[in-house]
C-alpha cells in the first residue's frame, strides 16, 4: 500500500524534514521545462530497481504528468520493499522551478 499525496502535503513533509526524494517520471524535455526543487528525473520507461537502490531507506515520492504512472510506480516498487508514495494529481506546472 502507498499514500497518494497532494502538492501541499508534499511541501509540508519537505519543510518538516521528512527523508524523502521526489522522483519525476516525465521525459527529460518536460523535466527541463520546469520541475519541483530537488527532484530527480528518472523517466518512467527507465525506472528500475537498480536506479532506485541509491534512495533505499528514503520515502520515494513519484510524480508524472497526470498521476497514473506515479501511482503505478508507487504500487510496484512498494511491493518489492521500497517506501513509496505518489503525487496523485500530477506535477503542477505553476510549482515548477
Amino acid at each position: 500500500m502507498f499514500a497518494v499525496l497532494s502538492i501541499n502535503q508534499l511541501e509540508r513533509m519537505s519543510a518538516e524534514g521528512v527523508n524523502l526524494v521526489f522522483i519525476d517520471l516525465r521525459l527529460p524535455e518536460a523535466f527541463a521545462s520546469g520541475h519541483l526543487p530537488g527532484s530527480v528525473n528518472i523517466p518512467f520507461h527507465l525506472l528500475s530497481r537498480d536506479r532506485l537502490e541509491p534512495y533505499r531507506g528514503r520515502l520515494l515520492v513519484f510524480g508524472c504528468e497526470h498521476g497514473g504512472k506515479s501511482m503505478r510506480a508507487a504500487r510496484d516498487f512498494g511491493r518489492i520493499g521500497f517506501r513509496t508514495a505518489s503525487l496523485g494529481c500530477g506535477i503542477p506546472v505553476g510549482k515548477a522551478d
